[in-house]
């Protein structure tokens, strides 16, 4: 039997994801799927996504109909029992038998050829499981999800025949959201259990893809919530020809685009984007304040070529104050920052829908070398703000020690008062509409301008 080229595509990544759990990077071989059908590839990005954002409600359900703890169970069957669930609770449109037929078949050659009968009999039972799939509607009348509950991207639910999900509330939350139980429980002690449970079920959505700078007109966006913010709706190679039809728009989510509009600096010359990525916050910073020299940075060299790739489009608009430079010719501007921004690698706590694998790698031990990276690079940069200069600290988290406990130390190591800081909380549920979508972010100024 032949296995659809996306199926089996998506089972031999996340076989490559289980052999590196929890610390999987969550990438696509392009040159892999380029040669695949549109439409397979299509089914077989959707799978892997559903697995990744879904792996530890998968997990809950498969794991106790096996005969042996789930851990010990090969990469490449972890997969086929992963991708073969997510089909059959999480994607409507797949008919069952495709699912068995070729999840089977797939087992036999990627594992052994007596694993098609475990993964048979397993699909199978999880089949049988689906009871009746609840509206949004009738979802929400339950204010707590329920142990047979299996909650969906659409706001629904699954009920399941059996009480599958566990029955200690934060373990249960862990499950039904797939957020690591850690995570949990850090969240439910520092806020309401009923926001923890809104950011962990956020984490369930599909985020959309906003954009700054496209015209109001622009077919292929809706409006979003926020002023100036689109919602994108066309495809990926309409999205591209978008961005050079209109250099000065950039794909930035909402919570993305607070640090950079807290800043009320008064006609600043220079400003130094030292941790740019791919230009997302320079662009910001060019169109706001354009006659200033923005003088952009990125370690990373892929993403460097990205941030060059953002100056060049800004000086099609006629913005020519972009400068990328690499991080040792920074030292240059020493004492000439006006405006220093610091948007440092962090946790990624904010942006759990946009990045699930992130939450998988979550733990304490990860935080301590996140805290002393974060000042490293406040200490490593300091010496490029002015006298009066005004420096601006961003994450995409939304933890205390890397926001509000930072903006505490940054403000008596340069020893000026923080002036004001704002933190998102991440807005939009399963089932929403996607105009209030946004990540969560935390962004801090400080400054001893008179």
């Amino acid at each position: 039997m032949r296995v659809n080229p996306g199926r089996a595509g998506a089972y031999e990544r996340i076989a490559l994801c289980a052999r590196e759990w929890p610390r999987f990077d969550f990438k696509v071989d392009a040159a892999q799927d380029s040669a695949i059908e549109p439409r397979d590839r299509a089914l077989g990005r959707t799978i892997e996504l559903q697995v990744v954002r879904r792996w530890l409600t998968l997990q809950a359900v498969i794991a106790p109909l096996l005969d042996r703890p789930w851990h010990t169970i090969q990469p490449a069957m972890q997969a086929a029992l992963m991708g073969g669930t997510a089909q059959l609770l999480l994607m409507d449109r797949v008919p069952d038998h495709a699912v068995l037929d070729e999840t089977v078949e797939w087992a036999k050659t990627a594992v052994r050829v007596g694993a098609g009968g475990m993964v048979n009999a397993i699909l199978r039972k999880i089949a049988a499981l689906r009871v009746e799939k609840l509206s949004a509607q009738a979802f929400a009348k339950f204010q707590t999800p329920q142990r047979y509950h299996l909650p969906l991207e659409d706001g629904g639910a699954w009920s399941l025949s059996e009480d599958v999900f566990a029955s200690s509330a934060p373990e249960r939350l862990s499950q039904q959201s797939s957020h690591p139980l850690e995570v949990v429980l850090r969240w439910t002690n520092r806020m309401s259990v009923k926001d923890a449970r809104r950011i962990c079920f956020h984490g369930l959505t599909d985020p959309p893809l906003v954009l700054y700078g496209l015209p109001a007109d622009e077919p292929e966006t809706t409006q979003h919530g926020a002023p100036g913010a689109r919602i994108w709706n066309g495809s990926h190679v309409a999205l591209l020809a978008a961005l050079e039809k209109y250099p000065l728009a950039r794909v930035q989510d909402v919570g993305s685009a607070l640090a950079v509009s807290l800043l009320e600096v008064s006609a600043p010359k220079i400003i130094i984007d030292a941790c740019a990525g791919r230009g997302t916050k320079t662009l910001q910073l060019a169109a706001k304040y354009p006659g200033a020299q923005i003088i952009a940075s990125e370690p990373d060299a892929d993403r460097r070529t990205s941030l060059a790739d953002a100056a060049r489009r800004a000086s099609l608009a006629g913005l020519n104050n972009i400068q990328v430079v690499t991080p040792q010719d920074i030292g240059k501007w020493f004492g000439k920052a006006d405006v220093l921004v610091l948007d440092v690698p962090c946790s990624n706590s904010g942006v759990f829908a946009r990045r699930p694998e992130a939450k998988y790698r979550f733990d304490l031990k990860m935080m301590d070398r996140l805290v002393v990276l974060q000042r490293k690079i406040v200490d490593d940069h300091r010496p490029l703000l002015a006298e009066h200069g005004t420096l601006l600290y961003a994450t995409c988290s939304l933890e205390h020690e890397e926001n509000e406990r930072m903006a505490t130390w940054i403000s008596q190591r340069i020893k000026a008062p923080m002036r004001r800081s704002e933190r998102n909380i991440p807005q939009g549920l399963p089932g929403e509409t996607a105009t209030m979508w946004q990540d969560g972010a935390f962004a801090a100024i400080f400054s001893n301008h008179p």
